[in-house]
């Protein structure tokens, strides 16, 4: 066994590296955010530290992250200029949080581990040393690689629960079946699903494992209190979504992404209007005020600096996920790749060679069976997300838990030459992983978001004002001005070409539709690298200053109407 001192050292040694590379993650990352999803998730945490009920609960965002993202703000209140890098502190104590859940986990697995080698004579345990450092090595890259602090998503508060779970269940198994660890496990469920929607129905597998693990007549009880736990913390918000709904839901985000996905194609994460044939029927859809080219409307009654991706699941009320088994198949088939490029080629190849030392394959095989307790929590994950969408950073934590149920199924012969084949392969997984980082030397660049919203400030525009965009939202990165300006955004002009290429009086009859139908102040066209406006002069639209961004200031209803007073006369 590793003595005291040594583990201590390998620890401080990680713990030194994890916080290293997270800072430098999140201060290189401190101007931007990595998702549209991210101004989502500021928005809601608004709405709750504003008692806004209404805009707070959330069909499609758990809450979670919002809160937390919340207390941060409240906490540190930022200038606007400085409230991204407030969301990357608040994942990086996110990170930490989950190194901790995963210190929890590893103790628990090397625990677990050689109380189930004992049964096996003549082998040698991989020596803990072994599992300290290959274990950090994995967590940190499938926490920084895959998910990263420079990600505003709740996937890093995931992997902390889905660490954390699990060690509470191999605890349970290997040393205490006390109510206590079952409380636990309640409360860490309970959690989960209110940072994923995914994780309620996984909560049901970590209950069921932990039914099993102990004898049955002593579990039953015990895991009946965790379904009461986790029921008591998460009833209050499915009955709220539920209200909101009209009909019984834990959320919409699954049902949603499989619609978007899986389901016969065609159908657009924004702006569904009922197409193609057979979708469903919108119940609320955003508004089409202009058709050539299109334009749509979404001043009320949604609240958000974007609001048809503030809540998804009510301008997508109606929308059927209809199964497609071709589609369904194509689906799963992609993901496979996805996943051997990601990680199911390199645990075979670490994995083989490891066999093929050993030269006890059947002995491994037989092993893993042994090791479900990991493995039928990674597997329910990974096939659940394969179904429909898959991203490395959604996937991290269920690999984790894969590699460590298929590697500790591992027993290598007593000797000498399996300790020094042990360091090799320990110091080549090392240098291959300190390789892996070499985009934390990328420097942040300008503030361009915060210059832009704060132009757009001087130019006369006010926080709460209302704004209409020229271009897709899809590119959520290029509206993140629009959440440092306070600004809404009511209307949208999807297609720029379409804009430029129609006639002077088609443009003005789209502008006039979007002050009779939002009030909006403002049209903004989105920054990008070429623009119409760099080629030809059109009155009125300028560009603001130091940016690619171009703005045209609408009348206002008065004007509109003194003018129409004038044709009359």
């Amino acid at each position: 066994m590793i003595k005291t001192k040594q583990k201590l050292f390998l620890k401080f040694i990680f713990l030194l590296t994890a916080v290293f590379l997270g800072i430098i993650q999140a201060w290189n990352n401190r101007y931007t955010l990595s998702t549209g999803d991210a101004i989502s998730y500021l928005d809601i945490a608004d709405a709750y530290f504003a008692r806004d009920w209404n805009n707070a609960i959330n069909g499609y965002f758990s809450p979670l992250y919002s809160w937390i993202l919340g207390i941060f703000i409240h906490l540190l209140q930022p200038s606007t200029y400085w409230e991204f890098f407030v969301v990357k502190i608040t994942n990086f104590f996110i990170f930490m949080l989950s190194l901790i859940c995963f210190e929890l986990l590893l103790r628990e697995f090397i625990f677990y581990y050689y109380k189930r080698i004992k049964k096996i004579n003549n082998h040698l345990p991989l020596p803990e040393w072994f599992w300290w450092i290959s274990g950090y090595t994995l967590f940190l890259w499938a926490s920084l690689k895959w998910i990263g602090v420079n990600t505003d998503t709740p996937d890093m508060l995931v992997s902390a629960i889905v660490y954390l779970a699990t060690a509470i269940i191999l605890r349970i198994y290997t040393k205490s079946d006390k109510w206590f660890n079952f409380v636990g496990l309640g409360i860490v469920l309970g959690l989960g699903y209110l940072a994923k929607a995914i994780m309620f129905p996984m909560a049901f597998i970590f209950m069921g494992i932990s039914l099993f693990s102990i004898n049955l007549r002593k579990s039953i009880p015990k895991v009946i209190l965790t379904f009461f736990i986790f029921a008591v913390i998460t009833t209050p918000f499915i009955l709220a979504i539920s209200a909101t709904k009209g009909h019984l839901t834990f959320g919409n985000a699954g049902k949603l992404n499989y619609a978007w996905l899986v389901s016969p194609g065609g159908i657009s994460n924004h702006n569904w209007q009922g197409k193609p044939p057979g979708s469903g029927i919108p119940k609320h859809p955003t508004r089409k005020i202009f058709t050539d080219p299109t334009v749509y409307e979404f001043a009320t009654p949604i609240a958000g600096t974007y609001p048809p991706w503030h809540d998804p699941s009510y301008w997508n009320e109606g929308l059927k996920s209809t199964p497609n088994l071709l589609k369904q198949i194509q689906r799963i088939t992609k993901h496979l790749g996805v996943y051997y490029s990601v990680f199911i080629g390199g645990f075979l190849f670490y994995y083989s060679i490891l066999v093929i030392f050993s030269g006890k394959l059947w002995l491994s095989v037989r092993e893993i069976i042994g090791n479900w307790r990991l493995l039928i929590p990674a597997g329910a994950g990974l096939c659940s997300l394969m179904l429909i969408h898959v991203r490395p950073r959604l996937i991290a934590s269920f690999c984790v838990l894969l590699a460590m149920g298929i590697f500790g199924s591992l027993r290598l012969p007593d000797s000498d030459q399996s300790k020094r084949f042990l360091i090799g392969l320990i110091l080549g997984s090392l240098c291959l992983f300190s390789t892996q980082f070499s985009d934390l030397s990328v420097n942040a660049g300008e503030h361009i978001n915060w210059k832009i919203a704060h132009n757009l400030n001087n130019l006369g525009l006010n926080p709460e004002d209302k704004i209409a965009i020229l271009g897709s939202y899809r590119v959520g990165k290029s509206y993140y001005w629009a959440r440092l300006a306070r600004f809404k955004i009511v209307a949208e002009i999807p297609n720029i070409n379409e804009f430029w290429s129609a006639s002077e009086q088609n443009r003005n009859e789209i502008y006039q539709a979007i002050v009779k139908t939002t009030g909006a102040k403002a049209i903004i066209q989105k920054p990008q690298a070429h623009s119409p406006l760099d080629y030809i002069n059109v009155p009125g639209w300028k560009k603001i200053k130091n940016s690619n961004v171009y703005i045209y200031f609408l009348p206002t209803i008065e004007t509109l109407k003194f003018d129409l007073d004038l044709k009359n006369k």
